[in-house]
């Protein structure tokens, strides 16, 4: 790489957002551009301003003079990974609650770098801290800090924040109340469990002023969490908040976890179920599916490998292989699918000893889109469908498609060059030999910048 490409890998480093003036070229590579088309061999690939200005055969593509030029013969070229549905913010222990309080951003942005570092330029967070993910959102975009770009939720509409019946509500009795409060208001926002003693057209007005917060999207709960068979809202409530959301112009999604669940966010009109394949107790039925894709309605989906699935408790393997089962029958079913997680960073220092190691970690960011996509090789899914499920499909669910998910002109620079051809094994997507985001090549190395919570180790004993 020449000088220039070592200035603006270092820009990119300090000023994430910020694009270098000089037109960057990739050549001979195999570009695989998520369209669905075949590969294109001997491809170049040309960036401006951020944002992709041609692409195609070498024969075709004419690079600007005075571009920066950088040869990846033997390389693999496919769009920036997406993650439908992380929590960057995922650390629930007191540890992280109390002692970083006032780093929730921080800690945030380091999920972000390490989803970055391993392939994902866009990442989605369904549930989390409201101020923290807005900071880190907008820190991001500005070029203060590197990292995935972020679109967010906040909270999960329904749901009440970290120490509660929905999520940890065995910190309660270790806390003052003030303390409490504290926590869970900073994820609610006024969107809490109280909106369910309202009636539909109050729920309306509150998400109304809860969309004006400059969220990306919206979020809220058709099932339990901690309860996934309940249903958590009533029709009409769901429509009220289904109907906000479309006004203020948000794609709105549902938290289901049951049948009846799926179909009454359908009938409610949303654009996106949120981890449909887990029913634990019953197969997704034929008419269902075809009511998911006869109103286009999008699923985000949580695969895992069988050997993620051995390591798991009895209940939890019973449910994610009744995942697989829907996975593959959506998929069958021409259902869209979008490749999500859950994932956030995983706290080195666990509080309790898990009674078989954990393999393929699912909620682990930086390695659960790497397990997804292995689950979803080992259920026979086509390779390309795969890739477009962490690609161009996540982009239409959350309606960016403009912008993202295909390596086509017009769109913006957003890549990673591979080692290895992802299309013949799923294990080629470790092979990550380098990121541009926004036409941009992104240090590695540095990721993440300022790590709080996962360069923690484990202390020797006394």
């Amino acid at each position: 790489m020449t000088r220039l490409s070592l200035f603006c890998a270092t820009a990119f480093s300090l000023l994430a957002g910020a694009a270098c003036a000089t037109p960057l070229a990739l050549t001979n590579v195999t570009i695989i551009d998520a369209t669905g088309r075949a590969p294109i061999e001997n491809g170049v690939i040309v960036m401006d301003k951020g944002r992709i200005t041609a692409v195609g055969p070498k024969s075709s593509v004419t690079i600007p003079r005075g571009a920066e030029v950088i040869d990846k013969a033997g390389k693999y070229v496919i769009p920036g990974l997406m993650d439908a549905n992380v929590h960057l913010f995922l650390n629930l222990d007191l540890d992280t609650l109390l002692r970083l309080r006032g780093r929730y951003a921080d800690i945030i942005v380091e999920g972000a770098q390490l989803a970055l570092k391993t392939g994902q330029t866009t990442v989605f967070d369904t549930w989390g801290p409201y101020p923290d993910l807005k900071a880190a959102r907008d820190r991001i975009n500005s070029g203060k800090d590197i990292g995935a770009r972020i679109f967010f939720a906040g909270n999960i509409i329904g749901f009440d924040g970290p120490v509660s019946k929905d999520f940890a509500d065995k910190y309660k009795g270790l806390l003052n109340k003030g303390t409490v409060d504290y926590l869970n208001k900073r994820w609610t926002q006024g969107t809490g469990r109280e909106l369910l003693w309202d009636t539909a057209d109050e729920v309306g007005k509150k998400v109304d002023t809860y969309a004006a917060l400059d969220v990306d999207f919206l979020k809220y709960a058709a099932n339990g969490h901690s309860d996934m068979a309940f249903a958590a809202t009533s029709q009409r409530t769901q429509n009220a908040i289904v109907k906000a959301g479309h006004d203020a112009h948000k794609t709105v999604q549902a938290h289901v976890h049951s049948l009846e669940g799926i179909q009454s966010a359908m009938d409610a009109g949303v654009d996106i179920l949120t981890h449909c394949d887990i029913t634990p107790e019953r197969t997704i039925p034929p008419e269902l599916m075809k009511k998911m894709v006869d109103k286009g309605v999008y699923c985000s989906v949580l695969p895992t490998t069988k050997a993620h699935q051995d390591t798991l408790s009895k209940r939890a393997v019973h449910y994610q292989s009744q995942s697989m089962i829907n996975i593959k029958n959506m998929m069958d079913a021409g259902v869209p699918l979008m490749l999500s997680t859950d994932g956030g960073i995983t706290h080195p220092l666990p509080l309790t000893t898990p009674d078989k190691p954990v393999i393929d970690s699912r909620t682990t960011i930086g390695e659960g889109h790497y397990a997804a996509l292995k689950g979803l090789e080992e259920i026979n899914v086509d390779p390309m469908k795969a890739l477009q499920a962490a690609t161009i499909n996540v982009a239409k669910g959350y309606k960016v498609d403009k912008d993202l998910g295909t390596l086509e002109t017009g769109k913006y620079a957003d890549m990673v060059v591979l080692d290895a051809d992802p299309l013949t094994s799923a294990r080629n997507y470790r092979a990550v030999n380098m990121v541009i985001k926004s036409g941009q090549v992104v240090d590695l190395s540095k990721l993440p910048t300022a790590p709080l919570i996962s360069n923690q180790k484990i202390l020797p004993d006394d």
